[in-house]
């Protein structure tokens, strides 16, 4: 069961992702468009994953043991994988926004104002 691209996956989506930054740094795409690209397939990635996955449960409830099966297992993780490294890229562009969000929501001054 060693049907799973880990390594390919993630060096292909960070070439990708390299090259796409490099043009938008050199201004041949707006950088605007850069991140509706990866935000795009962070979509599509998630939503093949997300339904190949809830199709697998549903054949799994239902007793079925099928090629389909197989065939949706590895797509599933393959793009899962291919998901998860793109999800990265957008956790790291909110990076400053989930700091800010952190430090406010656990600050001393809030948790004071807010229950006493």
């Amino acid at each position: 069961m060693n049907d799973y691209e880990f390594l390919p996956i993630s060096i292909i989506c960070l070439v990708v992702y390299l090259i796409s930054y490099f043009f938008a740094k050199k201004k041949v795409i707006k950088y605007v468009n850069h991140r509706r690209i990866w935000n795009l397939l962070l979509l599509v990635s998630f939503l093949i994953a997300g339904n190949s996955g809830f199709v697998m449960a549903f054949l799994h409830s239902i007793n079925s043991d099928s090629v389909i099966s197989d065939f949706l297992m590895k797509l599933h993780v393959n793009i899962g994988i291919a998901w998860f490294i793109i999800a990265l890229f957008h956790v790291l562009w909110h990076l400053s926004y989930f700091k800010k969000t952190l430090k406010i929501l656990f600050s001393r001054n809030r948790l004071k104002t807010r229950y006493h």
